[in-house]
């Protein structure tokens, strides 16, 4: 897949996009600070460093991160970069696909995030791999995707096609890929985050989104 032709200007306005049919950042404040909420008692206990954000979009993620990290980002969209660097304007940013190899150097890294990318990528294995040779030993990657349980396949599979959401992952499947790339899996849990309602979070599977906390080793 080309995914240059597929995430453009179009993609984000909502012309060729399901969720973000009203256009990408109309929502996205409410959305980005459910997301933001449980990564925040680590970044307290680091304080300060390096962040990337793996498919930054617009960059709003970064955005919430406080001043004493240094921010990165990489998207495979060339809009997604330009509208970042208009909001995001001290951050490091690059046109750059999550399976190719990162433009930074291993054990770069504090922090790494990764919010509703994987699922859209071919080789999600090569991302994961890419994202733990530049993250330092012992420190956090912060990784969101769809979970695909009962609940997603029944509600959202023509939302998921839209989307071309490719590498839809059960949260064992995924939990098992994480730990066969080599990390350590520090907490995890599936959840749900509408724009018009509160995030909720479960422990069981409930949930139609995954997320994980993890550490390199």
């Amino acid at each position: 897949m080309d995914y240059k032709k597929v995430y453009t200007e179009s993609y984000f306005s909502g012309k060729n996009s399901f969720f973000y049919s009203s256009g990408y950042g109309r929502f996205q404040k409410l959305y980005v600070r459910n997301l933001f909420r449980p990564i925040k008692p680590y970044l307290k206990e680091l304080k300060q460093g390096k962040v990337l954000d793996v498919g930054c979009a617009y960059g709003f993620m970064l955005k919430k991160f406080p001043n004493s990290f240094e921010q990165f980002g990489v998207d495979i969209s060339e809009h997604a970069i330009a509208e970042a660097k208009k909001r995001v304007p001290g951050a490091t940013l690059h046109v750059a696909g999550a399976e190719d190899e990162l433009p930074f150097p291993e054990n770069f890294f504090d922090v790494v995030i990764c919010n509703d990318v994987i699922e859209h990528l071919e080789k999600p294995k090569t991302a994961l791999e890419n994202i733990r040779r530049v993250l330092k030993k012992d420190e956090i990657l912060y990784l969101n995707t769809p979970n695909l349980n009962w609940l997603r396949k029944k509600v959202f599979a023509y939302a998921d096609m839209k989307e071309h959401h490719i590498s839809l992952l059960p949260r064992k499947a995924l939990s098992d890929l994480l730990s066969e790339v080599g990390f350590d899996i520090v907490d995890h849990w599936t959840y749900t985050n509408s724009v018009l309602s509160s995030f909720i979070r479960f422990r069981s599977n409930s949930g139609v989104k995954s997320a994980f906390i993890c550490k390199k080793p």
